[in-house]
């Protein structure tokens, strides 16, 4: 069994969104631009939302074709991953995080392809400074987790370029760590950020052995856990709607009903995740902003109940 197609680029994202609505998702040639030497891989895909050794590769040539042998797997969902490469001649100001990543498709089952050429397109927007989640809006996140957790008496957070410093404090007992965030390359679509906590350092009241009786260290850990994994989830939310607004708000009002169904049949995933400094005024220091590169691919299925004629 072959998949084929080609990879292409949207260059004008209003026109081609129009085009591709009108045409039975067929864009006009003047809105794209084939991508060459992209891998386009093939993996396995899971519930766990893991990324396991790839099943077929291609490299896409000139004219962004690319072409790959898949395994007879009839029981096996599978999904698509581009990968492609960074423009080299963008400078920017603040710590950034590539992952290449500029599609990636539901999950499919291979026996659901046929012969006719999957061609896919991406659009790369870049989510500005005043559109990210900020300083200002971690501060208010981390005010209303301490309303609602009694036991927290304090507690701060700073985004920096090497993750979320955060520290809090409360009937005796300390804790400080770093949540860490990257851009998510699993089949699972619903997740465009991956959080790691680093360097999570508990201090409590008492002795160890008084503590270990009266004080379950796991289960402060587990909650502490729990609620960075929360705090990932609501900026991965606000990333993905601000990147949603940027995308809708690329056409005239008037179309924006057809607009929302394009947005409902793209996927969206990161290339880039930019930790991006931002000058303080006369009264307040410099901060970071977490904005991104977000990628956004036609069309989200590649099986036989895609759009396709």
């Amino acid at each position: 069994m072959k998949l084929w197609g080609h990879f292409y680029e949207v260059t004008q994202l209003a026109s081609f969104m129009q085009h591709y609505l009108a045409n039975r998702s067929q864009p006009s040639p003047n809105t794209i631009r084939p991508i060459r030497d992209a891998r386009v891989i093939l993996y396995p895909w899971d519930q766990a939302g893991s990324r396991s050794r790839s099943l077929a590769d291609s490299k896409t040539d000139e004219a962004g074709g690319f072409d790959m042998n898949v395994p007879n797997l009839p029981d096996t969902p599978v999904f698509l991953f581009v990968s492609g490469q960074d423009d080299l001649t963008e400078r920017s100001v603040g710590h950034v995080q590539r992952s290449r990543c500029w599609y990636r498709s539901s999950p499919f089952v291979p026996g659901t392809i046929d012969e006719r050429p999957r061609d896919i397109y991406v659009a790369r927007l870049v989510l500005p400074s005043e559109s990210g989640y900020s300083q200002a809006a971690l501060g208010e996140a981390l005010t209303e987790t301490k309303k609602q957790n009694t036991n927290i008496e304090w507690i701060r957070g700073t985004i920096t370029p090497n993750g979320i410093a955060l520290s809090c404090g409360g009937k005796g007992a300390k804790a400080s760590g770093r949540l860490v965030l990257t851009p998510d390359l699993s089949g699972d679509l619903s997740q465009i950020l991956r959080h790691s906590v680093e360097d999570l350092h508990l201090e409590l009241p008492g002795p160890s052995w008084l503590v270990g009786l009266v004080i379950s260290r796991d289960a402060i850990e587990a909650s502490i856990r729990a609620g960075l994994r929360d705090l990932a989830s609501e900026i991965s939310k606000q990333v993905r709607l601000s990147a949603i607004a940027l995308f809708k708000g690329q056409v005239p009002p008037s179309d924006g009903e057809a607009v929302s169904r394009l947005a409902d049949e793209t996927t969206l995933s990161l290339s880039r995740l930019h930790f991006a400094t931002i000058s303080g005024d006369g009264s307040s220091k410099a901060s970071c902003t977490i904005t991104s590169e977000a990628c956004f691919g036609f069309p989200r299925t590649l099986g036989r109940d895609d759009s396709r004629p």
